[in-house]
């Protein structure tokens, strides 16, 4: 094993990638991984045939060849079930892809995710948590996925997949979430929570027929059942029924000497922790937009919680699908080590650019504590 770099971002298949690191070198793990079927990150290669073929660049070369059997009840459409194409028609090329969520069932999605979680929980310490923010998908749903917050061109969206899983009818939620954290379960993890992410910006859903989806869950699991873990809190609201966080003794209400028949009062707080109640697992955070080439981005008010709660100071948090790295900015906005592993290499260019300037600043900040220190 090579000793761990910290403050990098590694390039290549996480699980690869996990392989090389230590046993119990990490202290949180925190990350958002690919969606199942919601859109094509663009790290296929293509082996053999013609160098000079576009391959499957068009589409209506291959689209055709959908199930025309399947009809929706919707409207009278097609339902657009396309056969996954990893042969070139016109040059017989291979496409070989290590990403994880383009997988053929959701089975094989949940397998390959945990196994690369797996991996994360050898790297954990003892103490160490995971964090794991996941999205839901829709059977059916034309181009593969969840596609309520969509960009409205039609780059990395999943063409040449099929959308509806066996066994599953059209138009269902899958329960990708659910199926994840029972794996985990099974593999070992210890549940502790399963925190609601409420998105109070959501995009209206165009659909007629069921509700907006304005939330995310996000997963909070430990390796063992003794961990580290920072309490949260949120402001607590005072009961006014008596004036305020205190109840005092009203003056005509004090009894002396000794009366069974007398109301009882006594002075006491209504407020037994001065920091607040502990913090729900419902949390109302607007979705952000990151000006890079990245489609999914978390904001960074989602994970400051888990983060302060699971890393202790001058710990290491990773982030085994790191996009554009937003997990190191509050790793490093809270004085924390990170660690970022990307399998696209754009992505990994577009967040070191990002953090570069994160980066001197936290260096500039620090030499000037030590100067008025």
């Amino acid at each position: 094993m090579k000793k761990l770099e910290l403050n990098k971002v590694y390039k290549g298949n996480s699980l690869d990638v996990l392989k090389t690191f230590p046993d119990e070198s990490i202290d949180m793990c925190i990350t958002s991984p690919p969606y199942w079927g919601l859109r094509d990150y663009g790290t296929a290669e293509w082996k053999g045939g013609d160098e000079n073929c576009s391959h499957l660049s068009d589409r209506s070369e291959y689209e055709t060849n959908y199930d025309k059997s399947k009809q929706s009840t919707n409207k009278g459409t097609k339902n657009r079930d396309i056969i996954k194409c990893n042969t070139c028609p016109k040059c017989g090329a291979i496409r070989i892809d290590e990403q994880i969520g383009l997988e053929e069932t959701p089975e094989e999605f949940i397998n390959n995710l945990c196994d690369t979680f797996d991996e994360v929980k050898r790297v954990l310490k003892p103490h160490g948590s995971c964090w794991v923010n996941l999205g839901d998908s829709y059977a059916g749903s034309g181009v593969m996925g969840f596609v309520e917050e969509q960009p409205k061109s039609t780059k990395g969206r999943v063409d040449g997949r099929a959308c509806t899983p066996e066994g599953i009818k059209t138009k269902s939620l899958i329960m990708i979430p659910s199926r994840f954290a029972i794996e985990m379960i099974n593999r070992g993890w210890i549940l502790r929570n399963e925190l609601i992410w409420h998105k109070p910006n959501a995009m209206p859903s165009s659909a007629t027929d069921r509700y907006t989806v304005d939330f995310e869950k996000m997963f909070f699991f430990t390796k063992k059942s003794k961990y580290y873990f920072k309490q949260q809190f949120e402001p607590l609201k005072p009961l006014n029924r008596w004036g305020g966080p205190i109840v005092n003794i009203p003056e005509e209400t004090k009894v002396e000497g000794d009366n069974p028949y007398a109301v009882s009062y006594r002075e006491r707080t209504l407020q037994p922790n001065k920091e607040g109640k502990n913090k729900r697992a419902v949390w109302s955070v607007n979705t952000t937009s990151f000006k890079g080439a990245h489609f999914a981005v978390y904001p960074p008010e989602l994970i400051e919680s888990p983060i302060d709660a699971g890393c202790p100071d001058d710990g290491v948090v990773l982030d085994p699908f790191f996009g554009s790295g937003t997990t190191a900015e509050v790793a490093i906005q809270q004085d924390k080590n990170w660690v970022g592993i990307d399998l696209n290499p754009e992505y990994v260019d577009i967040s070191k650019k990002r953090l570069a300037p994160i980066i001197v600043e936290k260096k500039t900040r620090d030499k000037s504590n030590e100067f008025w220190e």
